[in-house]
C-alpha cells in the first residue's frame, strides 16, 4: 500500500460539493478513531457525528462561520473530558479485564498507574485529554485520505457557543475540535490545485 499518495492528495478542503459519503466509509473512519492510540488506552474523549442540517446551520451561525460546514456530508465534533472520575476508570478496567483476561493483581497495578497520572496536581487534566483527542483526529484525517474522502480539521470556533448548542456540562467535558467530511468542489476551492507547502525532510527531521 502506498500511503504517501493519499497524504499528498489530501488538504484542508475549503469548499465541498454537499455529496454524501457512503455509510460504510464513514464507519471505517470512526473505527480508525476507535483504534487510535491514547494514554493507557483510556480514550478520554467522545465524538459526536452529525449530518443534521439544522444543527450544522446553528453551529455555522453561532460558533463557526466557515462555509465548508454548510457543504460537508458529515460533521465530527470531538469533545474532551475535563476529569476522569472513579466510575470512568473502573468501567475501563472492567473492559480491560474482559479483553485481556487480566488478573486482579495486574488490574490493581494498572489502576494505580492511571490514578498516579490523573490525580497528579501538576498535570492539567483537560490539557492532557485534549492532547489525546488530537491523536484521534490525526487517525480520522489519515483514514479519510486513504478512502479518498476530504476532511477539514477545524480549531477556529467558539467552544462556549458550541458547548451550549450541544447542551454539554462544561464541568465534565468541552468541545475541542471539529472535522468536516465530504468531497472537494475543485471548481470552487482555490486551494484544490495548489501544491502542498511543507518543510523539506532534512529540515524537519533530526537523526541522532
Amino acid at each position: 500500500m502506498n500511503i504517501i499518495e493519499p497524504l499528498q492528495w489530501r488538504y484542508a478542503t475549503k469548499r465541498m460539493t454537499g455529496s454524501t459519503i457512503p455509510e460504510k466509509e464513514l464507519e471505517s473512519i470512526l473505527e480508525a478513531i476507535r483504534l487510535a492510540p491514547s494514554a493507557y488506552g483510556l480514550q478520554p474523549y467522545r465524538v459526536i457525528v452529525t449530518e443534521n442540517r439544522e444543527l450544522i446551520t446553528q453551529i455555522f451561525e453561532q460558533a463557526c462561520p466557515q462555509v465548508v460546514l454548510q457543504q460537508c456530508s458529515h460533521l465530527l465534533i470531538f469533545k474532551a473530558k475535563k476529569q476522569l472520575d472513579k466510575v470512568y476508570v473502573e468501567e475501563f478496567l472492567e473492559e480491560f479485564r474482559s479483553v485481556r483476561k487480566a488478573t486482579d493483581a495486574h488490574i490493581d497495578g494498572y489502576r494505580e498507574k492511571i490514578h498516579r497520572v490523573i490525580n497528579d496536581p501538576a498535570i492539567n487534566t483537560f490539557n492532557w485529554t485534549t492532547h489525546q483527542t488530537y491523536l484521534a483526529l490525526g487517525y480520522a484525517t489519515f483514514a479519510a485520505a486513504l478512502l479518498g474522502i476530504d476532511a477539514t480539521p477545524i480549531e477556529g470556533f467558539n467552544p462556549k457557543a458550541l458547548n451550549r448548542l450541544l447542551a454539554l456540562n462544561e464541568e465534565e467535558e468541552e468541545t475541542v475540535l471539529m472535522l468536516t467530511l465530504g468531497y472537494r468542489d475543485a471548481g470552487e476551492d482555490r486551494l484544490a490545485h495548489q501544491p502542498k507547502v511543507r518543510q523539506p525532510l532534512h529540515k524537519l527531521v533530526e537523526r541522532l
